[in-house]
């Protein structure tokens, strides 16, 4: 795996970079002509050049600002490309103060009428918008892009947050031709720095020192010297592989090749060292003492009344946790809002029946702890945020509820509608939370259900004459699977669940279809329909051929690639059990069979029994799936590979039936 990431970025020294000229605004008539890529023909876009400098400015009377200074020239191969063509600039800001983008310049490039001809990007390309509290974002759409563009634009990002230096990226989903990054940070400041362990791709770093010089003018009483050595880190080189894209991944992007900064500590002129590195201990105490929390979950005075009525007679804990769950994930909606520190506060949100993640799941630990349970907030980092490599508070961009039972810990989610107690969605199960309790006290918490999840399915069915299969269908999901269907049926008119329960399933018609349970969250939902299939029967001579698994069987290995990069993940622990009952026509009897066969791999973390039973005109095949593993390193991929083609196999065999006579 490292070697080919080491080939592809450090041995394709044929196809270079050297000679074009990377100053903005000097496109070449080549670049725009390039057809596809010459090293991955298949990317739909690539940069050609990247230029990352972040650097200290010091103005006199301000002090330093954190400078950073971006340069990105992108070639636009296809349509599907497009996307690329779309910068977003996203940024911080607090009560005090906020970061600022500007210098934003930027043109496209096509030819036309065989000449090169450039557009500007207009104001009208520039749009800013507040993502909530805390964080701003300036997008740039780029004017006149299509089929074989090249755009380029430029921007600077200002931060008064000179102790914070952002995450450095190093590797895109396409080719980066050309890399060129340096940071540059005073003696003053020590930052560690960390390359993302996780990613193949290794860059080399140069290090190095350079002088700082600056002079004030003193109102004319003479100038004055401010001279201090800097730190520099370099990144350059040519030809950076695009970060694959491959299924069953968790989030794609926390295997790419990146540089995060921890602040360490500072030491300025005439005053002692002031050290910042922390440990996970500290930083929990700190988003507990300074996020809120406290405040949040101890404040009860708004809700009493609905909570006591709630409650009232109840005295099973577990009863009281499902009906103050409900209620406010009834109560308060969502409003697409990440962030563990509340945006408008529990009480709040409470009054106008929405919030971020933050209010609305403090304020459910609020009212878990108003009933007498043992509720606390675990705040953790969603997918998309990427896993922290260091103890840091900017590491967490979510916070979820949690209930200490002598049983064990139940985290609850009430941003989703969909989910039980003890099911997170998607966006939150990434890795480990940090449980944060009221003493401060705080422990790391397992964010991956460790309960299967069950899909249980019954094929009952009967060969007619005519050669065509009638029969029923019923089928029950339980956990993370049930929350998955009621997701993926919402809102669904009859009609068109209809035509998606008889999608790809060739020449059916389907009839009665009914749903239990849709809107108890908790239960098992149920979904049987009936049905009528002309086809998935072959007739030679006087013998007949069919698949029993005829729509409901794994008919395709999802592992198809040779190698695998990347750590394969599966959503959640999983029992699948498929049930074939099959009645065949009075004169025929069968011939062959598919034989039965257990398999399993890394020692019974999945496995896949295949069972087949006959009892005169009744035949019986079931295949169980059972993974209790999710997941599965990359050099265990040619053993899930062949684990799956022998499901595949085996739901894919042929029954034959023989005509008696």
């Amino acid at each position: 795996m490292n070697k080919f990431y080491f080939v592809a970025a450090f041995v394709l020294l044929s196809f270079g970079a050297g000679a074009q000229d990377f100053r903005f605004g000097k496109v070449s008539v080549d670049e725009v002509k390039e057809e596809f890529h010459p090293v991955d023909k298949e990317v739909d876009a690539a940069v050609l050049y990247r230029s990352h400098n972040v650097y200290y400015r010091y103005d006199n009377g301000i002090g330093f600002t954190l400078v950073t200074d971006v340069h990105e020239r992108i070639k636009i191969y296809t349509k599907e490309g497009f996307d690329w063509a779309t910068k977003e600039i996203s940024y911080y800001k607090n009560s005090n103060d906020e970061e600022r983008v500007s210098s934003i310049k930027g043109y496209t490039y096509n030819i036309n009428n065989g000449k090169l001809t450039s557009e500007k990007l207009g104001k009208n390309g520039i749009f800013e918008e507040e993502e909530n509290d805390y964080r701003l974002s300036t997008k740039i759409t780029m004017p006149v892009v299509q089929e074989g563009s090249v755009i380029e634009y430029k921007y600077t990002l200002n931060s008064p947050f000179v102790t914070s230096i952002d995450q450095t990226p190093l590797q895109y989903t396409i080719p980066i031709n050309r890399l060129e990054v340096k940071i540059v940070i005073p003696e003053y400041l020590n930052f560690r720095k960390y390359s993302n362990p996780k990613s193949p791709l290794i860059l080399p770093i140069a290090e190095s020192t350079e002088p700082f010089v600056h002079l004030n003018n003193n109102n004319g009483r003479g100038t004055s010297r401010l001279q201090f050595s800097q730190n520099v880190y370099e990144v350059a080189t040519n030809n950076v592989p695009a970060l694959k894209k491959e299924d069953y991944v968790d989030y794609l992007h926390n295997y790419a090749a990146f540089l995060k900064w921890e602040l360490t500590s500072t030491r300025f002129p005439n005053t002692t060292t002031k050290n910042y590195a922390e440990d996970w201990e500290s930083v929990a105490k700190s988003i507990f003492n300074d996020a809120d929390f406290q405040k949040e979950i101890n404040r009860d005075g708004y809700f009493e009344d609905e909570v006591d009525q709630l409650v009232q007679g109840v005295q099973s804990p577990l009863e009281k946790m499902q009906l103050i769950y409900k209620f406010v994930k009834q109560k308060v909606k969502w409003n697409g809002y990440y962030g563990f520190m509340p945006e408008s506060g529990g009480k709040s949100a409470f009054k106008k029946g929405e919030g971020n993640v933050g209010d609305i799941n403090l304020l459910l630990t609020a009212m878990l702890k108003y009933a007498g349970l043992n509720a606390n907030p675990v705040v953790l980092s969603t997918r998309s945020n990427g896993i922290p490599v260091f103890p840091t508070r900017t590491g967490f961009n979510y916070v979820v509820s949690v209930i200490e039972f002598p049983e064990g810990a139940v985290l609850l989610d009430a941003t989703d509608p969909h989910a039980a107690p003890g099911e997170l969605p998607k966006r939150a199960r990434n890795w480990k939370g940090r449980l944060i309790r009221e003493n401060l006290s705080s422990d790391w918490v397992d964010l991956y259900s460790g309960v299967l999840s069950s899909d249980v399915s019954v094929l009952s069915y009967e060969l007619g004459n005519d050669m065509v299969l009638r029969g029923k269908a019923a089928e029950s999901y339980d956990g993370l699977f049930a929350k998955a269907y009621r997701e993926e049926v919402e809102g669904l008119s009859e009609q068109v669940l209809l035509e998606n329960l008889e999608k790809e399933k060739g020449n059916i018609k389907i009839s009665e279809v009914r749903q239990e349970n849709l809107d108890s969250i908790g239960l098992e939902v149920k979904e049987s329909y009936v049905f009528e299939l002309q086809q998935g029967v072959d007739v030679i001579n006087d013998k007949v051929y069919i698949k029993p698994f005829i729509f409901n069987g794994l008919a395709e290995n999802p592992f198809k690639a040779d190698e695998r990069h990347y750590p394969i993940f599966f959503e959640f622990p999983m029992m699948t059990k498929k049930t074939i009952n099959l009645l065949i026509p009075e004169d025929y009897e069968v011939e062959s069979l598919p034989e039965s066969s257990i398999v399993q791999i890394n020692g019974g973390e999945g496995e896949f029994k295949f069972l087949v039973k006959q009892n005169g005109r009744y035949l019986r095949f079931e295949a169980d799936f059972t993974l209790k593993n999710i997941v599965f390193l990359p050099e265990q991929y040619t053993a899930l590979k062949e684990f799956y083609a022998q499901m595949v196999e085996k739901q894919s065999e042929t029954l034959v039936l023989k005509k008696i006579i």
